[in-house]
């Protein structure tokens, strides 16, 4: 017996997390993200247990850092 799949209802569901993740983005571009300066040691950072945005977000800034310093 095969199954029936209701394929408005699914396309519903990706509409509304589409629209979501939309005005997410469009929000979230226009607030800047508070940095705090903080001392850490690279050697102190335990990479392999940070979730992924985490790592992300350090890659980011430490491409930022790199790219200021190759300017000077």
């Amino acid at each position: 017996m095969a199954r029936k799949v209701n394929y408005s209802k699914k396309i519903e569901k990706i509409k509304a997390q589409l629209d979501e993740l939309v005005n997410d983005i469009e929000n979230g571009s226009k607030r800047e993200e508070v940095v705090i300066e903080q001392k850490i040691k690279i050697s102190d950072i335990d990479f392999e247990n940070e979730d992924l945005a985490t790592l992300m977000k350090i890659q980011t800034r430490l491409v930022r850092a790199i790219n200021l310093k190759m300017k000077n």
